[in-house]
């Protein structure tokens, strides 16, 4: 959950980080500053060098109290009880061990006595089954003795987003208070929501990121070794897909490690099936998720990563075709990996005596342990995929989610790609992957294709068959020679439920200065760029992305203005090198001049595209952010 009233911030002016020039930030407390990290912890280590993984009740459970599985009275059955079942249920399935570790309770787990203390809620949210222990330090102690971490959630505002207007459970003005219980109890992870704040975002986070190293130091100082607190901050998803939130972006990683990046993915309703929703209030489907969070890829890196929501694999409601394209989108953005079902039922005894659900929990079972899935995921590089086509719209402007091939890429530490190639239809599909329309070049070279659901090994000389069932994908490893970041570039959207546009060559002209404008997605050629080690952007037709040397009139909507369209490589080398930064931003090389949606429209098909004064950090346009292929 990470619901949040929106506020104005002002956000902190960070300067650029151009991908593929410079490192990655990593804010680790070790490898950069983060104002959670205390030196003082045991261990002192770097805080999520990869994607955080476990189990969080919320998408599965809410608040509502649940029933024991083996027929004991559920008036006696503790809110405490079945977060710790949940636990013994993923040990027992072999997938704690798998990385599934860090084990969050969601809201309504709390309660804040009259002197102002956070304290465990008597009762399981309205029901009147019980909470939690008056303190939690048995239950951080039963998850420790299990090899598992302690994950807890708050609120940044005065109550959190589940309890009412007069129950002041959130940590505004108690932070530090806060902050000391969690140490206290042995929590490894703070979930941070941003329900009835009273101050900016920003204040409120960076208060309890620094509480939390206080609290760890002050643990220390008086003798008791305590690890650092990981900080998951929800402050992104506050906003939609506007310039805020990309300001946004850049000071949540000074606090925390992990942020929600958009809204909560669709929460557990019997014989639904969570894989396509359409955004409905605060909630979306699995593969809405995955469309918002693919377009910040440029973010992640290790310290830093985007939170896509939880991971619905299990008796949620998808197939199992859906479920393995869940867990793969999200291993290919380099996300969080947490489930959110009722792990329960993933214990042997359980699967034993229901055969009726057992065949579909064993399978999500082995989706989730896909050892080598879960490798790409946790890739010590930290690079996020980023969608080299697909992504397309319906008629009414939503994102096309049931028809159409998406395909991802994600750079591997060891030099190859991973590459999703998922199947949005109806109706399984025969597919031909071109290797060289990922940027595999070369002449004469043979790749190796590993297929990481088969865990079958092929070559391929450029092209590679595949048959995907319906909402399924294929998943594969592939290396060999040379590799230039290649896809589709699209400008921001305004609007969580509208699908991006697409970086397009008019009507795919090959004259001199042909324009340049934003198109629906079509996965055409026209909208195929590769970005060079030279800074030129070249189309799939050979020609670069070029800005006009003056002010002319544009063709398409016959305004004025400093246009961009297609001309040779090298006819104009000045005009032709572009830095993509970390905030989106391609930059012309040289020039204070970005890459910008002529009029600021980022929604209007067949807007000319121009250059313009660059946005400065802090104060960043949707019609100046884009997403494009990029190396680390």
């Amino acid at each position: 959950m990470a619901r949040g009233r929106l506020r104005v911030l002002t956000p902190a002016v960070l300067g650029l980080a151009l991908l593929g020039a410079v490192p990655a930030h990593a804010n680790d407390g070790v490898s950069q500053p983060a104002t959670n990290y205390s030196s003082a912890a045991t261990p002192a280590s770097a805080i999520a060098p990869v994607p955080p993984m476990g189990f969080n009740n919320w998408a599965r459970s809410t608040c509502a109290a649940q029933a024991p599985l083996d027929g004991s009275p559920t008036a006696s059955y503790s809110f405490q009880q079945y977060m710790k079942d949940n636990a013994k249920g993923l040990v027992d399935s072999g997938l704690a061990a798998a990385g599934y570790q860090t084990i969050t309770v969601d809201d309504c787990w709390m309660r804040r006595t009259a002197a102002g203390y956070l304290h465990g809620a008597t009762t399981w949210g309205g029901s009147s089954q019980p909470g939690f222990d008056y303190e939690l330090t048995d239950y951080g102690d039963y998850l420790h003795g299990l090899g598992l971490k302690f994950g807890i959630y708050e609120s940044s505002g005065t109550n959190t987003c589940s309890t009412t207007p007069n129950t002041a459970t959130g940590s505004e003005y108690h932070e530090q208070d806060d902050a000391n219980s969690f140490v206290y109890w042995g929590v490894d992870a703070l979930k941070y929501d941003n329900c009835q704040t009273k101050e900016p975002l920003k204040t409120l986070d960076g208060r309890m990121s620094a509480a939390l190293a206080t609290a760890v130091g002050n643990a220390a100082a008086g003798g008791r070794k305590t690890p650092n607190v990981l900080f998951n901050e929800s402050a992104p998803a506050a906003y939609n897909n506007g310039a805020t939130k990309f300001d946004v972006m850049n000071w949540v990683r000074d606090h925390g490690q992990q942020w929600r990046v958009g809204p909560d993915i669709w929460n557990y309703a019997a014989s639904t099936d969570p894989w396509d929703k359409a955004l409905s209030g605060y909630n979306f489907g699995a593969y809405q998720s995955f469309d918002t969070t693919v377009d910040l890829a440029r973010y992640q890196s290790p310290g830093n990563w985007n939170d896509a929501d939880m991971l619905l694999i299990g008796d949620n409601g998808m197939s199992s075709a859906e479920e393995r394209s869940q867990l793969a989108l999200w291993s290919a953005m380099a996300a969080p990996l947490f489930i959110s079902t009722d792990a329960r039922k993933f214990t042997p005894s359980y699967l034993d005596a229901h055969p009726d659900q057992a065949a579909h929990l064993r399978e999500s079972i082995r989706t989730l342990g896909n050892a080598e899935v879960l490798a790409v995921d946790q890739d010590p590089l930290g690079a996020g995929g980023y969608r080299v086509s697909g992504g397309a719209a319906r008629s009414d402007g939503t994102p096309s989610s049931a028809s159409g091939i998406d395909l991802v890429v994600k750079q591997l530490a060891d030099g190859s790609r991973a590459v999703v190639v998922l199947n949005k239809g109806s109706a399984a599909t025969n597919y031909s992957l071109s290797l060289s329309d990922l940027g595999f070049s070369g002449t004469g070279c043979t790749y190796s294709v590993r297929d990481l659901w088969a865990h079958t090994d092929s070559t391929s000389t450029g092209t590679v068959p595949l048959t995907i069932g319906s909402h399924d994908n294929a998943m594969l490893k592939v290396k060999g020679c040379s590799f230039a970041p290649t896809g589709q570039i699209t400008v921001a959207r305004g609007d969580w439920g509208k699908a991006a546009l697409c970086l397009d060559n008019y009507a795919s002209g090959t004259a001199a200065n042909n324009p340049v404008v934003v198109y629906q997605c079509t996965s055409g050629a026209n909208q195929r760029w590769t970005r060079n080690a030279d800074g030129t952007v070249k189309l799939a037709n050979g020609l670069c992305l070029t800005a006009r040397s003056g002010t002319s009139t544009s063709p398409v909507n016959g305004a004025s203005g400093r246009f961009v369209g297609v001309a040779g490589c090298g006819s104009a080398p000045s005009s032709q090198k572009w830095d993509y930064t970390r905030d989106g931003q391609l930059k012309l090389s040289g020039t204070a001049l970005c890459l910008d949606v002529y009029g600021g429209s980022t929604s209007t098909a067949s807007t000319p595209v121009d250059v313009y004064t660059c946005a400065a950090a802090g104060s960043l346009q949707n019609n100046q952010t884009w997403s494009a292929p990029f190396i680390r």
